[in-house]
């Protein structure tokens, strides 16, 4: 009995070697060296310090050989505290001569930031300080492009505004004014007299003048278009509604643009806020190069639906979002794959279509058999991981390591420009790619920010986050938007970084993750290993609703 215990356990041992060795660890080909090759250099004044306004810009950069350069970090926001203005303005001026371009977030560079532009009322914003800064640096730099961006404010009131009542009433009176603005029913303006009454003067009075102050605020910064001092402007909505106060100034801003008869090169109105620096990314990568390369795109919907849902925080539906983003990048949208730099999959998962999962699998794993670039939208009405596309794909062994993007973040205009932005520098990139060195950073650059998206988008949203704040609410903690600096958040750092690798680690030893990548090179066809792949986690602000990701990996190449 004895010695049949040791050997099957010598029979296991060497069985677990063997897969150690040959199935998971894979110690194949030569490792490659990925050295950064700037040839254009630019300056980013971010939305805010997060990585999806900052770090993801930067990374995308790469792609294209651009450094993207932020401000110094003690300058910029964090968090609730805003940005240095005056500092970011220097900065900016001091800088501007020695840079190919400039990307602004005017609410960094007014207030120090999205939460804080969301805070301004009654604060002074020195606007003057700022138009005189874009005008001196125009005229210093005359050939400068200089592109600018602004986001219009939420739909929900300011932070100050905390009665649970009122915020409620004020949004019914944002909808209600807006429907009666669209339909002028009796209907709607009754119930807008009778919640006048119950909202107090002072809340409604701040409410309304804040977009009365946002929409001159863009005027004049349409002005700035119109005049050549801004190359490039984009107006973002971020977290809207069907309606909304937003959307009348939307629309306001849509007609004064035609007014001024400023085309969409110029002068671009769009939903959504994190994603427009990466848009605007584009927008430069594509002034850089001779060619003037806007992508062609096959749009797909895990079914027909799906471009008419209109998901949380959206003031409109998914497919005239994907229809706004791909305009963005000057492309158009083609009728098969074939005519198609890239196949964008959008999947809107909810819970009575989880069985197009299966069949949007087969066809992402169809299109990229057949060599096909492939960026994949993965939403989810509910926010849930068994609405989304990405299980479905590891479960049939579909090669994600040969997607072109990923996305599945918190709201559809955030995800699809993201994908469509990051695929579109990608294709404009790989068509530029002489050399197989360029190829092989091309393809380096791109897998570590797919598999950011992966770790952050699905992993940490889809499911990580709920066991965080499981943890801290069972300890007692019971604001995991603002967590104490010298204890739960160092606790809540250790279990984010512990629970991803962990995934991370699954993930990479499926085939899936395995699956080598083919590449086309000067040099011949070679297949890319992936090894050694680790994630650095961390919250970049102390609340749960966002990670910073560090994916790091070693490339292996075979001819």
């Amino acid at each position: 009995m004895y010695k049949r215990s040791v050997f099957f356990i010598s029979i296991t041992i060497i069985i677990a070697i063997f897969v150690q060795q040959f199935y998971l660890v894979q110690p194949l080909g030569k490792k490659v060296t990925i050295t950064p090759k700037y040839t254009k250099h630019i300056l980013l004044i971010p939305l805010d310090s997060r990585p999806p306004c900052a770090k993801f810009v930067v990374d995308a950069g790469k792609m294209a050989d651009i450094e993207v350069i932020t401000p110094p970090p003690d300058i910029m926001d964090y968090y609730t505290e805003p940005g240095n203005t005056k500092k970011l303005q220097a900065w900016l001026q001091m800088n501007a001569p020695s840079a190919d371009g400039i990307i602004i977030s005017v609410d960094q560079l007014l207030y120090g930031g999205l939460l804080a532009s969301r805070q301004s009322f009654g604060k002074d914003t020195e606007e003057n300080s700022l138009w005189q800064t874009l005008v001196d640096i125009r005229s210093q730099n005359p050939q400068l492009p200089i592109y600018a961006f602004n986001i219009l404010p939420r739909i929900t009131p300011p932070s100050n505004i905390d009665s649970v009542k009122d915020i409620k009433n004020l949004m019914q009176y944002s909808r209600l004014t807006d429907r009666f603005s669209r339909f002028y029913e009796e209907k709607d303006l009754l119930k807008i007299e009778k919640l006048r009454a119950k909202i107090p003067e002072e809340h409604l009075e701040q409410y309304i003048d804040l977009y009365n102050r946002n929409l001159e605020l863009n005027k004049k910064l349409i002005n700035l278009a119109a005049d050549k001092v801004l190359t490039k402007l984009v107006i973002g909505q971020d977290d809207g509604e069907k309606y909304g106060i937003p959307n009348m100034e939307r629309r306001n801003l849509q007609r004064y643009t035609a007014a001024k008869q400023l085309d969409a090169n110029t002068v671009t109105i769009t939903h959504g806020a994190d994603e427009v620096g990466m848009s605007l990314l584009f927008n430069m990568a594509q002034l850089f190069k001779q060619q003037n390369y806007a992508p062609k795109v096959f749009v797909a919907y895990n079914e027909t639906a799906s471009a008419q849902a209109i998901l949380p925080y959206m003031a409109a539906p998914v497919g005239q979002i994907v229809s706004e983003k791909i305009a963005m990048t000057g492309g158009q949208i083609v009728q098969s794959p074939e005519a198609a730099d890239f196949i964008l999959y959008v999947h809107i998962g909810n819970s009575k279509n989880l069985s197009t999962r299966l069949l949007g699998a087969k066809r992402v794993n169809n299109w990229l058999a057949a060599g096909k670039k492939v960026a994949i939208v993965d939403l989810s009405k509910h926010f849930s991981a068994e609405e989304t596309l990405l299980p479905v794909l590891l479960q049939n062994d579909v090669p994600v390591n040969q997607l072109t993007a990923y996305s599945g973040w918190n709201t559809a205009s955030n995800s699809i420009g993201t994908a469509v932005s990051q695929a579109s520098i990608y294709c404009q990139a790989a068509e530029d790619s002489y050399s197989t060195d360029a190829v092989l950073r091309l393809t380096y650059n791109n897998l570590t920010i797919l598999y950011d998206h992966f770790v952050e988008d699905y992993f940490y949203l889809k499911g990580t986050v709920d066991a965080v704040n499981t943890a801290l609410r069972k300890a007692g903690i019971d604001n995991v938007s603002d967590l104490n600096m010298d204890n739960n958040y160092l606790w809540a750092n250790r279990m984010l970084a512990d629970s991803l690798q962990r995934q991370l680690a699954k993930f990479t030893h499926s085939k899936a993750s395995r699956s080598p990548i083919t590449l086309q090179t000067p040099d011949g066809l070679q297949r890319i290993y992936l090894q050694d792949i680790n994630v650095n986690a961390f919250f970049p602000w102390p609340r749960t609703f966002e990670i910073y990701t560090d994916v790091n990996f070693s490339m292996n190449i075979m001819k």
